[in-house]
């Protein structure tokens, strides 16, 4: 974006001179994102817990290891269980005596009855029995299928297909199960497909959307770019001191596995871009010349001449990082040393460089800039604005 230098030369004793810094505007991309900060794990993820208390007796998986669902991964001392078991089963087998004796005697009882043999109450008090020796039946077939249930909880299983990320129990180590089971493996079902819930401030949080490209990097790997897409912006706030965020669930792919879950993600959320437009830099819409800069003559009354372009006047669509039409201006230099004010159409900012839309093209020098130069030390102080006053020295002008 190279320009042409105007020079301004000052008399006397003056060894100072002044050249304009100019530049064309160039063809490139704007990206209008969003910065957020978050953390990698996997999309499927199991916490595997034990329902039984107990002693662990063997473990058969263990961290980083590719499981499958079914496969047996601890086994928990079953002694205990099985005891409960066999107590169970010989409660359950005494409950079906009982049942098949009052079964027996309310039976005979009836018969009697119906003969008239024996009182109405002897027959009630037969049924009620009877009915007593049922329901303790269906209480001890209860309490064997627990007993059994139990049992096979002892042997931990995978319940999906994953890789093991972590395990908290070592073989000997008792473990207690009372309201919440105890985790003893996490498991992720697929590490190459990762998740970033990213924290995004409330100021930012309605420019993002779901669909949008996410370009983001880890500090495990400062050179490597990944890419994302917003898969989830959640409702629900997050306030931590008086701060207000919201999280944004972002899908990565991570085929290489470099991804490790647990990694501090940098996301810039891509919300707008403009690609191959023209663009020139934001410091030009800041210069503003003065009397002393060269080739600049102010107009009568002090005001500035305007110049505008073809086309469109004040287009520009604000987008928070959007230009300000009214300031929409910059200074341009003319093929024969004299600058000119023109006014043009912004859209897309970046921060660094800002998308034009009308009023300039390829071809137009713009001035960014003002470099005063110390002819004897050699040394240059520039500004974006304008040179340094000097009112004692007048002005001669050169055009290199």
């Amino acid at each position: 974006m190279a320009g042409g230098a105007f020079y301004f030369y000052k008399q006397k004793n003056s060894k100072k001179s002044a050249s304009l810094e100019t530049v064309y505007p160039t063809i490139g991309n704007i990206v209008q994102t969003i910065t957020a900060t978050g953390r990698l794990q996997p999309i499927d993820q199991v916490d595997v817990g034990t329902e039984v208390s107990g002693t662990v007796s063997k473990i058969y998986a263990d961290f980083n290891q590719q499981v499958e669902k079914g496969q047996v991964l601890l086994q928990i001392d079953p002694l205990k269980a099985k005891a409960r078991v066999q107590q169970t089963r010989a409660a359950y087998r005494s409950a079906e005596n009982e049942r098949q004796y009052q079964k027996r005697n309310y039976e005979r009882t009836q018969e009697l009855f119906e003969k008239g043999s024996v009182a109405k109450v002897e027959l009630e008090t037969a049924e009620y029995r009877y009915i007593n020796a049922q329901n303790s039946l269906i209480n001890s077939k209860s309490n064997l299928e627990q007993a059994e249930l139990d049992l096979d909880n002892c042997t931990i299983k995978s319940p999906i297909d994953g890789i093991v990320l972590s395990r908290a129990v070592e073989a000997g180590q008792t473990v207690a199960a009372s309201l919440s089971a105890p985790t003893l493996f996490t498991l992720a079902r697929d590490l190459n497909q990762m998740e970033v819930k990213a924290d995004v401030d409330e100021a930012d949080i309605g420019m993002v959307k779901t669909g949008q490209k996410v370009e983001f990097s880890v500090d495990a790997f400062p050179n490597d770019k990944f890419t994302g897409e917003v898969q989830e912006v959640r409702l629900s706030p997050n306030i931590s001191s008086n701060v207000v965020t919201y999280t944004v669930v972002i899908k990565a792919n991570n085929p290489e596995q470099k991804l490790l879950p647990g990694m501090t993600a940098n996301c810039n959320i891509i919300v707008e871009e403009a690609l191959q437009v023209l663009t020139i830099p934001l410091r030009a819409l800041q210069f503003k010349p003065d009397e002393n800069t060269p080739g600049y003559v102010p107009p009568p009354g002090g005001g500035e001449m305007l110049h505008f372009g073809g086309g469109r006047e004040g287009g520009g669509r604000d987008g928070g990082k959007r230009g300000n039409q009214s300031k929409n201006r910059v200074w341009v230099l003319g093929t024969n040393g004299s600058l000119s004010v023109q006014r043009v159409s912004l859209g897309l900012s970046d921060g660094a460089k800002i998308q034009v839309l009308d009023g300039v093209d390829a071809a137009t020098s713009i001035v960014v800039g003002v470099q005063i130069t110390n002819e004897k030390s050699g040394q240059a102080t520039s500004s974006p604005f304008m040179p340094q006053r000097n009112t004692k020295s007048g002005g001669a002008m050169k055009m290199r």
